[in-house]
C-alpha cells in the first residue's frame, strides 16, 4: 500500500481533486456553522425583499433589508443583510448557506449509501467467490434479481414506503430523511461492485497463498479476512469512488424530482428544483392563457449545478488516479 500511495502523490489531478475534495468536506461541515454565526442568519431563514410580498432572485453579494415581512416598509436606515452568492427567487433564502448545508445533506446521503452498498457488496461478492458452489448460485442470483429493477423507479417505489418508518431517525446529528435515503439507495446499487469483487475473490482463490493457508488448516473465515481482505483494498477503494459520486447525482435527482429530503431540508437538488425551468426563459403561461414577466437569476441555477459537477467529476478523477497507481504498483 506504500508504493501505491508514493505513486498516487505523484499524479497531479489526483492530488488536485483529493485537495478539492477536503476542501468541499471542510466548506460544508466546519464553513456553513461558521459562515451561518459570521452573516447571522440560516439556511432556512426567509426573507421579503421584493416588491409586492413577491421574492426574486438576487446576484451574488446583494444586501437585503433583514426581515421577514415587507411591513413596515424597509428605509434607507434599515438593518439589511449580505448575500455572498445571492439568494432564491421563490423564498428568499440565502444561497451560499443553501450551497453549504445542502453539501452536508448530500455529502452524508452519498457517503452513507455508499458504505452501506460496499458492504452488501463485499459480504455477497466474497462469500460467493470464494466458497462456490450453492453459494455462488445463491449470490449471483441474488445480484441479478437486484439488478433487473429499474433503479430509478424502483427507488422512488421503495422510498414511499421506507421512508415514513426512517425518517425519524437522525441519530442526533443527521437530517430527517437522511437515513431513508442511505437505505433506500445503499440497498439498491450493490450488485455492480459484487460482481467485481466475486470476481477478483475468484482469481485469488486459485493464488499459491490461499492453497497453503488451506493446507494448514486456515478457516475460511480466517482466509477471506486474513489474505483476500488486504487484496481487496485497492479495488474497493476505486469502486467507493465511483460509486460516490453517482449517489451524488442520484439523490439530487431524487430531490429534483421531490422524492427525496423534504423541502425544509437544505440540498442540492432541491436547489435546482426551486427555480427549475426559469434559466432561458423569462415568461410564464398563468391559467388564463396570458404571458407575464418571471424574475429570475442565472445563479440559482449555476451554482448548485457547478457544486454537483465539480464534485462528481473530482471523485471519477480520484478513483481513476486510485485505479492507476494500484496498476503500476503490481507491474513492479
Amino acid at each position: 500500500m506504500g508504493s501505491a500511495w508514493h505513486l498516487l502523490r505523484r499524479d497531479r489531478l489526483g492530488l488536485i481533486a483529493g485537495g478539492f475534495l477536503v476542501f468541499l468536506v471542510l466548506a460544508c461541515f466546519a464553513g456553513g456553522p461558521i459562515a451561518h454565526a459570521a452573516l447571522g442568519h440560516g439556511p432556512l431563514q426567509y426573507f421579503t425583499y421584493g416588491t409586492n410580498d413577491r421574492q426574486k432572485p438576487v446576484g451574488p453579494w446583494t444586501w437585503v433589508p433583514n426581515q421577514a415581512s415587507p411591513y413596515p416598509l424597509p428605509t434607507a436606515h434599515s438593518a439589511r443583510t449580505l448575500f455572498v452568492l445571492g439568494a432564491d427567487g421563490p423564498l428568499g433564502r440565502d444561497e451560499l448557506l443553501e450551497l453549504l448545508y445542502g453539501g452536508q445533506t448530500t455529502l452524508e446521503i452519498a457517503g452513507g449509501a455508499t458504505l452501506l452498498a460496499l458492504a452488501i457488496a463485499l459480504v455477497v461478492g466474497t462469500l460467493g467467490g470464494f466458497y462456490g458452489g450453492l453459494a455462488d448460485a445463491l449470490a449471483s442470483r441474488a445480484t441479478d434479481f437486484v439488478a433487473a429493477f429499474p433503479l430509478l423507479l424502483f427507488v422512488i417505489a421503495l422510498g414511499w414506503t421506507v421512508a415514513a418508518r426512517l425518517n425519524a431517525i437522525t441519530f442526533g446529528v443527521l437530517q430527517r430523511g437522511v437515513v431513508s435515503l442511505i437505505v433506500v439507495i445503499g440497498v439498491f446499487t450493490w450488485p455492480y461492485p459484487a460482481r467485481i469483487i466475486r470476481s477478483r475473490v475468484l482469481a485469488l482463490r486459485e493464488q499459491e497463498f490461499v492453497e497453503a493457508a488451506e493446507m494448514i488448516g486456515a478457516r475460511g473465515t480466517r482466509i477471506i479476512r486474513t489474505h483476500l481482505l488486504p487484496h481487496l483494498a485497492g479495488t474497493i477503494a476505486v469502486y467507493a469512488s465511483l460509486i460516490f459520486a453517482a449517489n451524488v447525482v442520484l439523490e439530487a435527482a431524487l430531490s429534483m424530482l421531490d422524492l427525496g429530503l423534504q423541502q425544509d431540508t437544505p440540498d442540492w437538488g432541491a436547489m435546482l428544483s426551486q427555480n427549475f425551468g426559469t434559466l432561458l426563459f423569462r415568461t410564464q403561461r398563468t391559467g388564463q392563457g396570458l404571458d407575464i414577466p418571471t424574475q429570475q437569476s442565472v445563479w440559482t441555477q449555476v451554482i448548485p449545478a457547478t457544486a454537483l459537477l465539480l464534485t462528481v467529476v473530482a471523485f471519477a478523477v480520484l478513483g481513476e488516479s486510485i485505479r492507476r497507481a494500484l496498476d503500476r504498483r503490481d507491474m513492479r
